[in-house]
């Protein structure tokens, strides 16, 4: 009688357990390279199948290095989440909203996330619910370079178009490095899936014929491209912070902190140090 007492409760809770575990999901695994460097440009992608009373329930674990996964490294906060809801677990909240520019408003949660999301571009990223895995995405026992879902300073993607397939879902790829030396991941060669085509950087493209001097300078730069009218100029993290006229190839900076700058224009894209 016992036994099919217990075997009752299991198959009335089953279908709640299923749920459960379809709720939360994963969407994207980041790997950016980003001009503040570091492990700045690493984060999470999630979505809400449904909607979710206590976010705690799940985790993350990172298999860095082939290990065979570490088990839940992370456990999310205690949050409600709502049915389509898309969570972004970042490192760095600051430096992500710079690179996604104006496309970072397409995430609905945005949660700080430990040290121990510190994926390199070829580890495999666990979903746990209840302290069980629900989700892979790509192989803990194996290092991803030089397979096809290597995503160092790239991204990784959940699209029903992708060729490469992790717990039954298909993934697709940015390409390696490919955010290399971008300001957005709008200008970069392959922007992030959920962003649009344009961004307050306009798309600019690098054009390496176009030099500034003397770099680094404290006060004066010159350039060698006489068609210049007006450059923009981003801090290391990426954020516009002027938009100063060009006079006789040059433009000041006298005003500016020390530090590392970007500077763009309609075709060229370069940078400077102001010392």
């Amino acid at each position: 009688m016992m036994q099919k007492l217990y075997l009752i409760i299991i198959i009335f809770l089953s279908p709640f357990l299923i749920f459960g575990q379809n709720a939360l999901s994963l969407k994207g695994v980041i790997d950016f390279d980003l001009v503040s460097a570091g492990y700045t440009g690493k984060a999470i992608h999630l979505v809400a199948n449904t909607n979710i009373s206590d976010l705690s329930v799940y985790g993350i674990g990172v298999a860095n290095n082939a290990n065979g996964g570490d088990g839940q490294e992370y456990t999310f906060p205690s949050i409600s989440l709502n049915n389509g809801d898309h969570v972004l677990l970042a490192r760095d909240s600051t430096a992500m909203s710079n690179y996604f520019d104006n496309c970072f408003t397409y995430f609905d949660v945005i949660l700080p996330a430990s040290n121990a999301i510190s994926q390199n571009g070829n580890d495999a990223v666990e979903l746990f619910f209840n302290g069980n895995i629900i989700e892979t995405f790509g192989d803990v026992n194996v290092d991803g370079t030089g397979t096809p879902w290597e995503y160092l300073d790239s991204w990784a993607y959940k699209d029903p178009s992708g060729s490469v397939s992790f717990s039954g879902e298909n993934w697709i790829f940015g390409g390696v490095g490919c955010t290399v030396g971008s300001i957005t991941t709008q200008t970069s060669s392959c922007p992030y899936p959920s962003c649009g085509s344009q961004s307050s950087t306009n798309n600019f493209s690098i054009f390496n014929d176009t030099k500034v001097y003397p770099n680094p300078s404290s006060d004066i730069l010159f350039f060698d491209n006489n068609n210049l009218k007006n450059v923009k100029v981003f801090d290391s993290l990426g954020k516009e912070i002027k938009n100063i006229t060009v006079f006789e190839n040059m433009i000041g900076i006298s005003r500016l902190s020390k530090g590392v700058y970007f500077l763009s224009a309609k075709n060229i894209r370069t940078t400077f140090i102001k010392n």
